[in-house]
């Protein structure tokens, strides 16, 4: 007896609690309900266990009236075949489960949810395949269900939804900003031909578009190059000035010299897109005051959970990070283990492995949270840039172990994942079990130089590259200035 209270389920941690939930039941006791959620209605199939269907597909409404038909309908059921337990199943698509699975939930009733990848496969192996319909899904999720397949409702609550749905909406607008700012930069380069261009050693005038002062007073500023060029410093200050970033002499006379080597075109042309630049900038301001205001509250609702012992840990990784991670992860008590993060992700790799056979270099699952495996990779990133710790693991894994850039910075993603997990565990700070941090700084310096020397050395190969391809299809051209004879 004691060893069967200890033997593992073949489907693993999911299926012993599927099975604990179905203990001591007969499979005509329980009866299932799969429901295929769509925006307007809900197609509905009651079966029992043994596989028989207890009322065909039926649709209700996303009303009050639809819900208390379904609800009715299964109490009509399980009164009439006398069933001990009943199981809810559905996909989890998009937002549309999220309200009826609440309701469920609220009312004491098991609800599951089925990746949609789930119902797909069972498809194929009914030899459904390229058939797909409200009916055959049904089945899927019928024959899955009874199966023990899937997992138990699992939608955030409390602090955690707060935390998921603002980190959606920042992903989504940093998407929307990126977009914009490709638009304002793209309409910089009409008005002004050369402004960040780098080209032969050549210095833009702004170092940095976005944060620079004189750069989004130039956006704002409503002039021509032409006009730029005509006006005194004195009334060129002024007009910055009126649009809310003040630049100085200096910088005044910086923008004129690098406008009078610039091959300008005409004011004719530019009238429409000064003024579209002039409404881009404005929504960019907007959209950026908005992401800082919610961003703000992230983190505020960070500080509630048990994720907030990161906040200032360690280097390279931002509060709004950690609020973006706890955001896509939840609650740190539903797991175990840090590599149960790392899979809920879906970066982990794929698997091949048959008798002594075992496949290598595969790609990532993608099977698991999107916005995770988002969030995971941008931190990755920075801390291999920041943080000396993970910036030299990385090092090690490209040099040493010959690992292609992008496969190991999941590795770092993976072992920051496990890093974080235990630092929230424990309470604990953090501290690397290596050489001292001197050391590591010094080390870490080295191998960034190292790394900008290969992307010097990839650029210039490049460079050089271009020109030789030049060279070779210009061979038979003309030197500009010369006259050319055409019966030569």
């Amino acid at each position: 007896m004691t060893e069967r209270r200890f033997r593992k389920h073949v489907k693993g941690r999911r299926g012993e609690e599927f099975r604990q939930k179905t203990k001591g039941l007969k499979a005509g006791e329980i009866i299932g309900a799969a429901i295929d959620v769509s925006r307007s209605f809900y197609r509905v199939t009651i079966f029992n266990f043994d596989g028989e269907v207890l009322r065909e597909p039926f649709d209700v409404d996303v009303f009050k009236r639809g819900y208390k038909q379904l609800m009715d309908e299964i109490k009509r059921a399980v009164k009439e075949w006398e069933a001990k337990k009943v199981f809810w199943a559905m996909e989890p698509t998009a937002c549309y489960h999220h309200n009826l699975a609440r309701h469920l939930v609220d009312e004491g009733e098991e609800v599951i949810f089925l990746n949609p990848s789930q119902v797909a496969s069972n498809r194929d192996q009914t030899m459904l395949r390229g058939l797909k319909g409200d009916d055959i899904d049904l089945g899927a999720i019928a024959d899955l269900l009874i199966r023990g397949e899937g997992y138990f409702y699992n939608l955030e609550e409390g602090v955690y939804l707060e935390l998921k749905e603002r980190t959606w909406w920042r992903e989504k607008k940093l998407k929307m900003q990126t977009q914009l700012k490709n638009q304002i930069r793209a309409r910089l380069e009409r008005i002004f031909p050369g402004l960040t261009n780098k080209y032969g050693g050549n210095q833009s005038l702004f170092s940095d578009l976005w944060e620079q002062g004189p750069a989004r007073g130039l956006m704002k500023v409503g002039l021509t190059p032409q006009q730029i060029l005509q006006l005194p410093i004195r009334c060129l200050k002024k007009k910055f000035k009126d649009v809310g970033h003040p630049i100085s002499t200096n910088c005044a006379e910086k923008i004129k010299a690098y406008f009078e080597r610039m091959l300008l075109p005409e004011d004719k042309v530019l009238g429409p897109v000064i003024e579209l630049l002039r409404r881009d900038v404005k929504l960019l301001e907007a959209l950026e005051a908005e992401m800082a205001e919610v961003e703000g509250e992230m983190i505020e609702g960070v500080k509630k959970t048990p994720w907030s012992h990161l906040l200032g840990k360690i280097k390279g990784i931002g509060d709004i990070m950690v609020a973006s991670f706890a955001g896509a992860v939840g609650d740190i008590n539903k797991f175990k283990r840090g590599s149960q993060i790392f899979r809920k992700s879906g970066l982990d790799s794929k698997s091949k492995q048959s008798g002594e056979y075992e496949a290598r270099w595969l790609p990532i699952r993608r099977m698991g949270s999107k916005l995770l495996r988002c969030i995971l990779y941008k931190m990755a990133d920075s801390v291999i840039k920041h943080n000396p710790y993970f910036g030299l693991y990385y090092e090690y894994l490209v040099e040493k172990r010959k690992k292609l850039s992008k496969k190991a910075q999941i590795a770092v993603s993976n072992k920051l994942t496990r890093v974080m997990f235990a630092l929230v565990r424990d309470n604990a700070e953090f501290a690397p079990p290596t050489a001292k941090i001197d050391y590591l700084e010094v080390l870490f310096a080295k191998a960034k130089q190292e790394r900008k020397g290969r992307r010097e050395e990839r650029k210039i190969r490049r460079e050089k590259a271009s020109h030789d391809s030049q060279s070779f299809y210009g061979l038979e051209a003309p030197s500009l200035g010369k006259a050319v004879s055409l019966n030569s």
